[in-house]
């Protein structure tokens, strides 16, 4: 996990080892910076350092060719409990499948047993019947929000009396934001009778204006949204700018929730109860940023 919160250059670091992969060196480059990790600027000697063709892999570097890849496997990552190194995934594989369904996930080192405790957990929620095994509902989720929601710790940004977000936060949404292509497009939404949760709503806004997004005006909404801030895809398969959305605020401290396919959700339960009251996605949106109440 590059994160830069930790240290500045982690995230240059992640693109090195990637440039070097393309050379096919990408193992020599990981041990070598985290032999390294003091002296980790310039780049240029540890390509020669382990044999690199240097030109090619300068022009890499300086392209970041490797950027949204980069964010996607951080935002897999959070989406599965990773907050950092070392973190360790139980999981197992669907039928009829190769991918791997994540039960839990335990951060840091851990001792034999943590997991011995962790996989009985486990073996004892899948001996219960299904009924009973079944996952709890989210406490905290949107008053209107599809099923898939993903829990999140509560957020930890820090937010001014005003709504206003501070410069730390500020920065760090700029800056992981400056790295999805020019002119994507962001939908923001907020509570209209909550007149920080607008504040914050604009505050946001900016801040994506300011690092080349394309920010739609601000939906002032009447549904009642709990504290936090929600992340909703129209598509199952969102694009890769979403991914880079969800890691600047993962890594700014607003600790979003997630959901996906909020477009067919909201559709089926449209259908199913005409007074039914979320967001209307219009047919060009991909994704929307919901600030929940302020308190």
């Amino acid at each position: 996990m590059p994160l830069e919160s930790i240290h500045k250059f982690a995230f240059k670091a992640a693109q090195a080892a990637h440039c070097a992969g393309e050379q096919g060196k990408y193992w020599q480059m990981h041990d070598r910076l985290f032999a390294n990790q003091s002296a980790l600027e310039p780049w240029t000697p540890h390509a020669e350092a382990i044999g690199l063709d240097v030109p090619k892999f300068e022009v890499c570097l300086a392209s970041g060719k490797f950027d949204q890849e980069i964010r996607r496997n951080m935002a897999e990552a959070s989406k599965a409990g990773v907050t950092g190194t070392p973190a360790f995934m139980i999981g197992r594989t669907e039928p009829g499948s190769s991918k791997v369904r994540v039960l839990a996930a335990l951060k840091g080192a851990k001792a034999f047993a943590d997991f011995k405790a962790e996989f009985d957990r486990l073996l004892e929620e899948a001996a219960k019947p299904v009924a009973e095994a079944a996952p709890r509902p989210w406490p905290d989720a949107p008053a209107e929000a599809p099923a898939a929601v993903v829990a999140v710790p509560a957020p930890t940004v820090s937010i001014a009396k005003d709504g206003k977000l501070d410069e730390t936060t500020r920065a760090t949404l700029q800056r992981v934001l400056a790295t999805a292509p020019p002119g994507s497009p962001v939908w923001i939404s907020a509570p209209q009778s909550d007149a920080r949760a607008v504040v914050l709503a604009k505050d946001l806004a900016d801040a994506f204006t300011k690092s080349g997004w394309r920010t739609r005006p601000i939906r002032l909404s009447t549904v009642r949204v709990k504290p936090g801030t929600y992340l909703f895809a129209a598509d199952e398969e969102p694009p890769a700018y979403f991914q880079t959305v969800r890691q600047a605020l993962t890594e700014a401290g607003f600790s979003p929730s997630v959901a996906t396919g909020y477009r067919q959700y909201y559709e089926e339960r449209r259908r199913s109860d005409p007074k039914f009251v979320g967001f209307l996605f219009a047919p060009e949106q991909s994704f929307l940023v919901v600030v929940g109440r302020v308190e």
